[in-house]
């Protein structure tokens, strides 16, 4: 069995080697009110959140770090949420509900790190026939997460100045 990982949780304050966002303590807090019922230790969920920092930093955000050696992207400047702007030493409630949901996908099984299998273009079993479109994916769509990072990534087909 897998041991617990120490989180070292950046707070806006550039928090040395930081290597989260939210504690195991806040993501089940944030499931229970959600009705989320699971029985993952305190491990796996760090360890699911740790693979869940490793795809959210890597996505283009809005603004510009901090400071050039911090651990993490975030605390940020020159962002805005809603046309108000985030403070550079906050860590917006939108970055932490990115990775609640991710941190939930990652315990799902449906991480955006795992490779992913072939795509099938077509399956019949008895009468039932499926057909994949050539560029579908095999992972859940994860509608809960696109909403909680819309307002600080950049668009897929985004151009910005700074």
């Amino acid at each position: 069995m897998a041991s617990e990982v120490t989180l070292i949780i950046e707070d806006g304050s550039l928090v040395a080697n930081a290597n989260s966002y939210i504690t195991v303590t806040a993501w089940d807090t944030w499931a229970t009110d959600r009705g989320i019922v699971h029985s993952h230790s305190d491990a796996k969920i760090s360890h699911a959140i740790l693979r869940a920092m490793d795809y959210f930093e890597s996505l283009n955000f809005l603004g510009l770090k901090h400071t050039e050696t911090q651990a993490l992207q975030w605390p940020r400047d020159r962002v805005f949420v809603d046309h108000y702007d985030v403070d550079a030493d906050e860590i917006p409630k939108e970055v932490k509900n990115a990775m609640y949901e991710l941190t939930k996908i990652e315990l799902d099984g449906d991480s955006a790190l795992n490779p992913q299998e072939r795509q099938t273009e077509s399956e019949q079993i008895g009468d039932i026939r499926v057909t994949y479109s050539s560029n579908s994916m095999m992972r859940k769509r994860t509608p809960a997460f696109n909403h909680a990072v819309r307002k600080i990534i950049h668009g897929v087909n985004s151009v910005s100045r700074t």
